[in-house]
């Protein structure tokens, strides 16, 4: 135990149970021994510890990180925490150089230190995965530039588009995530370790020492507020709760459009399950299990904003719950970055469906009203016109082909008919800045490719 001195009883059984939280933070091992490592070096800089102390001290570290590795490490009853393990394990190893280990360090700095490591680490690997999936969903876009599908608001069909201009929003979102993800980097890129419990030390110790080991890009400010402090993994988890917002409106978007009602796209049978009672089903649930797990994520960033809000500086117990929501935030987040892609390379999209949905919905009326505008019609007046020619077709159940559109208004042609019945022309025409034309998507994915390869390195 690392805190019984001034104690004349060992701590109850029930309060050592409540209190241990090894098994979660045991994954902040791998840092732990980091951040010892570069701890040490600090004392050796500040002539507490001599450089020939120092093989010994790795050899010890790396041993234990190797059982760790290798799955045979196990904590005693007495470990409370990673911290606590990885000490004892040292003294065990190494007596009085194990116990020496620790001046000038708090378990403060120290946990606060690895979950920056840690969170740095799990911002870099998120910004990869999503930097993959943004360019598969650029290859997928490139190969459906012509696939013409309906546009939708309110979840009403609104105009014609193109199914990789529809994918390439998404696209658009995740490249935001990326940022947010590299805004959560940068945040964790600043040590702690040598903060102490709340104040520091007298010991002399430089903290730029392990700031420097650690590959820091910069070292604290303040000691209170470097051990009070967790906004680097609140960042971390809104840029999470963000990214599974856009995962699970893809998601939804698949079971819509794999259902029977749309069918706009069929799942390949490795990415599909089936029912226990009924044979003919085919269902869409890793979609839906992305959509079910965004909440959860969402709701770990509401849990730790919920630990951080009340608490009075510096450290306080309450931070020992931090790391359960960080990671299954995380680990939820980088599991459906990685299914989505799995789940959209077995998309097959029906393009005689897409189309022919696209041909209904009444979606060439803003381009008819658009084309008033040009010979000089105000658009409120052309829209009411137009709405009235929308109205007249429904009623009499004919097609926009087949109108009598000069009959209905004079300043209509009689080819207009034709022109805007084929949705595919309508796209093509759509050629504004962000539109759905090929040469203008071709043009988005460019600069989505352009934006993840300048994406500077994060290790």
């Amino acid at each position: 135990m690392l805190w019984g001195g001034r104690f004349e009883r060992g701590p109850h059984p029930e309060m050592v149970a409540f209190t241990r939280s090894v098994d979660v933070d045991l994954r902040l091992l791998p840092y732990d021994i980091a951040a010892t490592k570069a701890h040490a070096r600090v004392l050796v800089a500040a002539g507490l510890l001599e450089d020939s102390d120092l093989p010994a001290l790795d050899a010890a570290l790396d041993d234990i990180s190797s059982a760790w590795g290798s799955g045979t490490l196990e904590p005693a009853p007495e470990d409370e925490d990673v911290h606590s393990l990885v000490e004892r394990l040292l003294t065990e190893r190494l007596g009085d150089l194990g116990r020496r280990i620790h001046a000038g360090r708090s378990r403060n700095d120290l946990v606060a230190t690895d979950l920056r490591l840690w969170c740095r680490d799990a911002a870099a690997e998120m910004v990869d995965a999503l930097t993959e999936l943004v360019g598969f969903l650029c290859d997928f876009a490139e190969g459906q530039l012509e696939t013409v599908m309906p546009g939708f608001t309110h979840l009403q069909r609104a105009q014609p588009v193109s199914m990789g201009f529809h994918i390439v929003a998404h696209a658009c979102a995740l490249v935001r995530d990326i940022d947010r993800f590299k805004a959560a980097f940068a945040s964790s890129d600043v040590s702690p370790l040598g903060a102490g419990a709340l104040a520091g030390n007298t010991l002399g110790l430089d903290p730029t020492v392990a700031a420097t080991e650690l590959n820091f890009g910069a070292t604290f400010v303040n000691a209170t507020d470097a051990v009070a402090d967790r906004d680097f993994a609140a960042d971390l988890l809104y840029a999470c709760a963000t990214t599974m917002t856009h995962l699970s409106r893809v998601a939804e978007e698949v079971v819509l459009w794999t259902s029977s009602e749309f069918g706009f796209a069929r799942i390949a049978d490795d990415w599909s399950t089936g029912s226990s009672m009924m044979p003919q089903k085919r269902n869409p649930d890793v979609a839906e299990l992305i959509r079910g797990r965004a909440p959860g994520v969402v709701a770990d960033l509401g849990a730790l904003l919920g630990i951080l809000k009340g608490l009075p500086l510096a450290y306080d117990r309450d931070l020992q719950e931090d790391k359960e929501v960080v990671f299954h935030g995380f680990d939820t987040t980088i599991g459906c970055v990685r299914a989505t892609r799995g789940l959209l390379g077995a998309l097959r999209f029906d393009k005689d469906a897409l189309t022919e949905a696209a041909r209904g919905g009444g979606g060439w009326a803003t381009d008819l009203a658009e084309r008033l505008v040009t010979r000089g019609v105000p658009f409120r007046e052309a829209h009411e016109t137009i709405g009235g020619i929308v109205a007249s077709l429904e009623r009499s159940a004919v097609s926009i082909a087949d109108a009598d559109l000069a009959g209905a208004d004079p300043r209509l042609k009689p080819d207009d008919a034709v022109d805007v019945a084929d949705p595919r022309t309508l796209v093509a025409r759509r050629a504004s800045h962000g539109g759905p034309a090929p040469s203008e998507v071709e043009r988005q994915i460019r600069t989505l490719r352009s934006a993840i390869a300048r994406l500077p390195r994060t290790d």
